[in-house]
């Protein structure tokens, strides 16, 4: 039968509506075939890192390494010595004038050697020691030896290393620089020889150019009348130093000097050279023409007197601490210090603040004292002190120390003091009443230190006698030279003051006053600490000679000790120099101290 197409999709088209509506679904068909695989989808993201895989086999061992660098040598572990003996000089000579420079060049002198020596070393000697640096000296040198008496090395100066250099000698004139030779004390006018003195004392060297390789050598005559000469030298490419000209200092301008000592030189530049007047505070015998045994004695007071041309000299001129001012010029000037006291200089240390000034008086019952200046630099007023000192409890020479406090004697300036002194000038040998004195007395003394006088000039003019009066320790014995390092004390690198006791006898060692040690003959080096003030308040002793045997027919003192030091001097690394005046040793000695030595 034939349908119409159209009505047919209309009822087709009917089914499908009813079934899709909600109407009751047919029995469920056979599950139709699965359809192709569909397309793989994207790539996903990177896992996490696996885990270390296991280490591989060794590698072979590599080449052997170069050899090391020998190892340095190893370090010397001795100690280096305490003291060591640096030099001897000829027999019967005093070892004097030590000086460093600040290049560490070092002079000394021979004074007053034996007589019996062979050629020209029998004569006197102002020299140097060339090949050394006294800074940077090795501390563990080797010492040079005693001398064998009457050897050959017993008549000539012998030094560790290097060799010392003769600068001139006693009686040398200098192509005629100097007419009646080294070492003559003349008039001032330099026209009349009074006498020759064999006695080379103080050097000072003042440099005339920044390197230090030329300048003037300073050396002073420990004699009556004194003097100072001084001689132009200049250092050669061999080491070696030349003269180039010699002078003699003029003391006129303040009626000459007289025993003319140990000495410093300022921190201005200036020399000061001591007058040592043994009988300052004996001035009663000054004009009595039969006293012979002093030193000066009668004797000597008249070679002054030819000095001043026929004037009788006046005792208060002499005895005091003498400025070289100008030291440069073609006529330095002395200026005389009376503001420092008058007694046996032995020299004078000025510390680094130019003001404070440390003075030895030599011989026995001697003080010791202290100057403070006004103003720093200049000397011509100030405060004079005496020490007063009080001894540890025990008598052993090498333990005991002291405190030392200052007690104050009187301020003046150098005019004053000079007015006093002129006062006593028209006296003469025609006032001489035995028993009696021409000058300062005792109750006049007396009354000073009461207070009752009318002027200070005794603690200037009697300046021991005025210490004593006053309660001051004059107990000393052969107080000689004291030094510090000037630099070192400065910068508190060496803050340490040192001074030589030639022998520790006398009123040291005896049962009464304000000194009770044990006596030696061989004498001690005692060290002084100082404050910020450079004020010293102790004194203790750090070298001291061994035993005496007053029957040795050598050697009466200990050869591998001291023996009646004398000059000191403190080198930048805090050892000390010490040059002996001795007839306890045969042959004079220079050591080296070293606090840090064994």
């Amino acid at each position: 039968m034939t349908f119409n197409k159209k009505i047919l999709a209309v009822l087709i088209s009917s089914t499908i509506m009813l079934t899709a509506c909600g109407g009751d679904d047919g029995k469920d068909g056979a599950t139709g075939p699965a359809g192709p695989q569909g397309n793989a989808g994207a790539p996903g993201p990177q896992g996490p890192q696996g885990p270390a895989g296991a280490d591989g086999a060794n590698g072979a061992n590599g080449a052997n390494g170069a050899d090391g660098a020998n190892g340095g040598n190893g370090t010397d572990a001795t100690a280096p010595a305490k003291m060591i003996r640096l030099a001897t000089i000829p027999m019967g000579a005093e070892l004097t004038g030590m000086f460093k420079t600040d290049n560490g060049e070092f002079f000394f002198n021979v004074q007053h050697p034996s007589d019996t020596l062979p050629g020209d070393e029998k004569k006197a000697a102002i020299g140097v020691w060339n090949g050394v640096d006294m800074d940077n000296l090795d501390p563990k040198i080797a010492p040079v030896p005693t001398p064998v008496k009457g050897s050959a090395e017993s008549q000539t100066t012998k030094v560790a290393v290097g060799s010392y250099q003769v600068l001139g000698r006693e009686g040398d004139t200098y192509a005629g620089a100097l007419p009646f030779g080294l070492g003559n004390m003349t008039n001032p006018a330099g026209t009349v020889s009074i006498k020759q003195s064999n006695n080379p004392d103080f050097n000072a060297f003042i440099p005339s150019n920044a390197t230090g390789s030329e300048g003037y050598l300073f050396s002073a005559w420990e004699d009556r009348p004194g003097g100072v000469s001084r001689l132009n030298i200049a250092k050669q490419s061999d080491g070696t130093w030349r003269v180039n000209d010699a002078m003699n200092v003029n003391f006129g301008n303040v009626k000459g000097t007289m025993i003319n000592c140990f000495g410093t030189v300022s921190p201005w530049g200036t020399p000061l050279t001591s007058e040592e007047n043994y009988e300052a505070e004996n001035t009663v015998r000054w004009n009595d023409m039969t006293y012979s045994t002093g030193y000066p004695n009668y004797a000597d007071v008249l070679k002054i007197k030819d000095y001043l041309g026929g004037t009788f000299p006046n005792p208060y001129d002499y005895g005091y601490i003498v400025e070289i001012t100008q030291p440069k010029a073609a006529a330095p000037v002395p200026v005389k210090h009376f503001t420092m006291g008058r007694y046996a200089h032995e020299n004078p240390v000025i510390m680094p603040d130019k003001k404070t000034v440390y003075l030895t008086d030599d011989g026995s019952n001697k003080g010791f004292y202290k100057f403070v200046a006004d103003v720093a630099g200049d000397l011509s007023a100030g405060t004079l002190y005496a020490a007063k000192v009080t001894q540890d409890a025990t008598n052993d020479t090498a333990k005991a120390g002291f405190d030392v406090e200052w007690i104050m004697l009187a301020h003046a300036t150098n005019a004053e003091v000079e007015a006093w002194i002129d006062s006593y000038d028209a006296i003469t040998e025609a006032n001489y009443v035995a028993g009696s004195t021409s000058y300062i007395s005792d109750a006049e003394v007396t009354t000073w230190a009461a207070g009752g006088a009318a002027d200070n000039r005794v603690a200037f003019l009697e300046t021991l006698r005025a210490a004593k009066a006053k309660g001051a320790t004059v107990e000393f014995n052969k107080m000689e030279g004291i030094n510090i390092n000037h630099d070192g004390a400065k910068d508190r690198s060496v803050p340490f003051m040192y001074v030589a006791m030639a022998e520790v006898r006398g009123a040291m060692a005896d049962t009464t006053g304000d000194i009770q040690v044990k006596e030696n003959r061989c004498g001690a080096v005692y060290r002084f600490g100082f404050d910020m003030n450079y004020n010293v308040d102790r004194m203790q002793p750090v070298v001291v000679g061994g035993a005496y045997n007053g029957t040795s027919t050598t050697d009466k003192c200990d050869v591998n000790g001291i023996a009646q030091p004398d000059n000191i001097e403190v080198l930048d690394d805090g050892r000390v120099l010490i040059g002996e005046d001795s007839s306890n040793h045969v042959n004079n000695m220079l050591w080296i101290y070293n606090p840090n030595g064994m």
